[in-house]
């Protein structure tokens, strides 16, 4: 008997999804300035990816507010 792989989940496919978190912080910076790692937190970032992606989220966000005055 032949049976049908199982379907993905939506927590699964949501998983598949690429996301560009750095790209996510930085806009969320841009458009709250002065925001804290209490402010990304609240917006759904975990502590692990502000960590991570601060560094390039802050460098991200700048280039884009200088571009975006320029």
């Amino acid at each position: 008997m032949h049976t049908a792989p199982p379907t993905p989940t939506a927590a699964a496919v949501h998983n598949a999804i690429p996301r560009d978190t750095a790209k996510e912080i930085a806009d969320y910076m841009r458009a709250n300035p002065g925001c804290t790692f209490d402010d990304l937190r609240a917006e759904g970032f975990s502590s692990r990816q502000i960590e991570r992606f601060k560094g390039e989220a802050s460098d991200l966000a700048n280039r884009l507010s200088v571009r975006r005055l320029a």
